[in-house]
């Protein structure tokens, strides 16, 4: 796939208003009019697998939103690269917990969507990146941390025992 490079810092920063009322329209096919057919969407972070093409993104963003129905994101700064046709938008999301953790809980975490390629004015190479597991502990999925650290921490989840 072609990149479109540069891309104006006006395109980007316009893109970046879209794309948060997209988002926080919980509109399904506006989050999809921004995304090329050829889509290279990778959030591994909540989906199984990197989606390819514009036809698998409307089973994971209509997820996003069964899983998350208040979500909110707002913009704390956008990042560009115009000459490279990248950017980096810096984002709040918060929202109540999923309805099978109970009422009242929620989660507020920080994380970015990396924009690596545009191509037609639509985005088309996409990366994700923020913290599940924070978010999970919030609402209480997950248990507190208590000093682990890193691949440590996630051991102790499948009761592999790592204490460091």
């Amino acid at each position: 796939m072609t990149f479109d490079k540069p891309v104006s810092a006006s395109f980007i920063g316009e893109f970046g208003q879209r794309w948060s009322a997209a988002w926080n329209s919980h509109n399904t096919d506006q989050v999809l009019a921004l995304l090329h057919d050829d889509i290279e969407w990778d959030d591994t972070v909540f989906w199984p697998d990197v989606i390819v093409g514009i036809g698998g993104m409307r089973p994971y963003v209509d997820m996003v939103f069964r899983v998350m129905p208040d979500v909110h994101f707002e913009e704390i700064q956008l990042f560009t690269a115009e000459a490279d046709g990248r950017a980096l938008w810096l984002f709040r999301q918060s929202g109540s917990a999923p309805a099978k953790f109970g009422d009242g809980k929620s989660f507020s975490s920080m994380g970015c969507d990396i924009f690596l390629g545009f191509t037609d004015g639509k985005l088309s190479r996409y990366l994700a990146q923020y913290e599940i597991t924070d978010m999970m502990r919030q609402y209480g999925a997950l248990p507190a941390r208590e000093g682990r650290i890193g691949g440590s921490y996630l051991l102790s989840l499948l009761g592999a025992g790592a204490t460091t």
